[in-house]
């Protein structure tokens, strides 16, 4: 059984929700594969705090939050998917927080040759550099990026053409799964 993990970091259950939701709905058409959608606002992971690289020496994080709970689903997931609106040209602080708190994973390989993909939504710009520090994060977790879309989506929600490039996406990263 394929599993499949997905990282929404909007504050919002909107456009870049949507989004993942599409990719995840069309990697999900294959058989044999089970999905899990985490909505990073509706959970407390706080920043790393950078105690004496506790995680380098053990594996392991010693804050107590739920990122507890997402270790294990991390570790687990043959595919990830990370989606984030554009705050200042960048992730979202959530995604931010998030990311920092994979460090652990990077000091144990855990998500070496695991399949990743990017979703980066922006109202007018910065698109590019939000996919591309989700990148950077699969780049340094030794991970196979198959690759992400960016929507400027201007004032107005997402569309019909927004929904068939995250389904694309999808189908996608399907295709790898064996």
């Amino acid at each position: 059984m394929t599993k499949v993990l997905a990282i929404v970091g909007s504050p919002r259950k909107e456009n870049t929700y949507k989004l993942v939701e599409a990719v995840v709905e069309a990697i999900a058409k294959k058989k044999s594969v089970e999905t899990e959608l985490v909505h990073l606002a509706d959970i407390e992971i706080r920043h790393c705090s950078g105690c004496s690289d506790f995680c380098e020496k053990t594996g392991k994080c010693n804050i107590q939050d739920d990122m507890q709970k997402l270790y294990p689903k991390l570790k687990e997931a043959d595919v990830l998917v990370i989606g984030t609106p554009t705050y200042y040209w960048n992730v979202t602080g959530l995604v931010k927080n998030f990311i920092d708190r994979t460090n652990p994973l990077y000091h144990t390989e855990s998500l070496k040759g695991k399949i990743g993909a990017a979703v980066a939504v922006a109202e007018e710009d910065g698109q590019e550099l939000a996919l591309s520090a989700i990148s950077s994060l699969f780049e340094l977790q030794k991970m196979k990026q198959v690759g992400g879309i960016a929507i400027v989506r201007g004032d107005k929600p997402v569309g019909e053409a927004e929904l068939e490039m995250a389904k694309t996406l999808g189908k996608k990263i399907a295709s790898q799964l064996t």
